[in-house]
């Protein structure tokens, strides 16, 4: 038996302090394919491309250690491009749960074997069609075979040790792959695992979501009820985003770090100093109290205005 990662729960708050119990921790600024509603697949991104060295992950890793209950280990990029990523995972298992969302192209029999036994406590791997050309007209330069070949891996090896791993293939249902999601259920349910499926994030336009209800984002229609949800966002109060190079991001929307807020890789910062800042406390009271930046109320994928 290996060791059970620690659960994941469905809804996580600030720590007693005030301090955030979630964080991003971008591994890789980098990756294989070119997805057409990604920041990093169109290169709209301006920061240098980096992969985190284990050194530096070791300094991020202590000083959120006493904080953090839920680590993802990954925010722009492909993690699995890190080739430190396995050791990064063990070390946050010790005291988090750590989450990776994968492209699934790297998950060859020595990572699928690793990376189950890593004490990883949740694993998506995005498909998003089962034909090479539904496959293809989002996940650019990708191979749909070899990744349900690893899909189908990593699910073998997850049984063999009890399934430790939630492990969630996904498929974002957009209008051009809508008639093969149920074909990827049925893939799903001969390898024995559960899919799940998402609504895509439009950011450039360059695709369209379904005409299916069920797959499309919700759209505020009024000023009052977008602030309202803003004010909700975690990044409010609960979640703090960390750079390839140690830097803070506002949130995954500022993907050019737009807010300097400092870096975690200073030798004297910590996170109650980062998060106590007067300058980055200030924009998160603002979202909590319906006066985001325009960052939030123009670019944000999660909170879309429909007026």
């Amino acid at each position: 038996m290996i060791k059970k990662p620690k659960p994941w729960q469905k809804k996580y708050y600030p720590n007693k302090d005030g301090t955030p119990s979630v964080f991003y921790v971008e591994t890789v600024l980098a990756c294989n394919l070119a997805c057409p509603e990604c920041a990093i697949g169109v290169d709209v991104i301006t920061r240098n491309k980096k992969i985190l060295k284990l050194s530096e992950f070791e300094i991020i890793s202590k000083k959120i250690e006493p904080y953090a209950k839920l680590v993802y280990l990954h925010k722009w990029g492909e993690p699995f491009m890190n080739k430190n990523i396995i050791p990064m995972i063990r070390e946050v298992s010790k005291y988090a749960h750590p989450h990776i969302s994968t492209n699934g192209h790297f998950l060859d029999e020595k990572n699928a074997e690793e990376v189950i036994t890593s004490g990883l406590g949740t694993l998506i791997i995005s498909i998003d069609g089962v034909t090479q050309e539904t496959y293809d007209k989002y996940r650019v330069k990708g191979n749909v075979e070899l990744v349900k070949e690893n899909i189908a891996r990593v699910a073998k090896i997850n049984e063999k040790y009890g399934n430790p791993v939630d492990l969630l293939p996904q498929f974002i249902v957009f209008d051009h792959n809508y008639h093969e999601k149920d074909k990827f259920a049925d893939f799903c349910k001969k390898i024995n695992v559960r899919p799940i499926f998402k609504s895509p994030y439009i950011r450039f336009g360059s695709v369209k979501e379904s005409n299916d209800k069920n797959f499309q984002r919700i759209k505020y229609n009024s000023k009052e009820s977008h602030l309202a949800a803003i004010s909700g966002c975690n990044n409010g109060d609960t979640t703090m985003t960390i750079t390839a190079d140690g830097s803070l991001l506002l949130c995954s929307q500022d993907y050019n770090k737009e807010w300097k807020l400092g870096s975690i890789l200073d030798p004297d910062m910590t996170v109650p100093k980062l998060w106590n800042n007067p300058y980055y406390k200030k924009i998160r009271d603002n979202i909590i109290n319906k006066n985001p930046p325009e960052i939030c109320k123009k670019n944000c994928m999660f909170f879309n205005p429909g007026y």
